[in-house]
């Protein structure tokens, strides 16, 4: 079953108490539902843990279920994502500058923006980003790819490109203060891929 041929008669089924009904509401949605909780938190693992607890809710409430569930669905996975950036927030008690404006960005793209599954088929966005990258300074460049592609602290940066902490700070405000003029149109996928 797929997502076109969830109807009515399924969520009747599903409020009634049946499993195989459930059972196919789950499988129509869950890769869906899965790609969206991707594209916000970036981490397969939380995110298929979000889109389960949507659906163990579901069958919890399920006398309440009503037809369409499509947009519930979306909006049920989205507030997951929310609830789960803002627990992430209150368990870290001491953020980075840039790592709080990571978890910003993510949060203001939850509540924002559309769900934007078909931007990430165009493979001309792909490439308009990474040849705003590739415009960098070399140095920013340098220190902007390791950061947020290798994943690298600020610490190992300086270490291993023989710079200050604070010249790496600089550089990554640099980068995103440059990306963010120049993919404007753009930044709400910037992070995405």
């Amino acid at each position: 079953m797929n997502i076109d041929q969830v109807g009515e008669d399924l969520i009747a089924q599903i409020n009634s108490g049946s499993e195989h009904a459930f059972s196919e509401l789950y499988k129509a949605y869950y890769v869906y539902l899965n790609t969206i909780a991707i594209y916000y938190l970036f981490d397969r693992n939380v995110s298929a843990e979000v889109v389960n607890d949507v659906f163990l809710n579901i069958w919890y409430k399920r006398r309440t279920l009503v037809f369409p569930v499509h947009s519930y669905l979306v909006r049920a996975v989205q507030n997951g994502c929310l609830n789960y950036i803002r627990s992430q927030r209150s368990l870290q008690t001491v953020l980075d500058e840039h790592e709080e404006q990571i978890w910003a960005f993510q949060e203001d793209c939850i509540t924002s923006t559309p769900v934007p599954l078909q931007y990430v088929e165009l493979k001309e966005t792909e490439a308009e980003i990474k040849e705003a990258i590739s415009a960098l300074p070399p140095k920013c460049r340098r220190v902007f790819e390791s950061y947020f592609y290798a994943g690298q602290s600020a610490e190992e940066i300086a270490r291993d490109q023989n710079l200050t902490v604070s010249t790496v700070r600089v550089q990554i405000k640099n980068a995103l203060d440059r990306l963010k003029l120049s993919l404007k149109h753009l930044l709400f996928i910037l992070f995405f891929i």
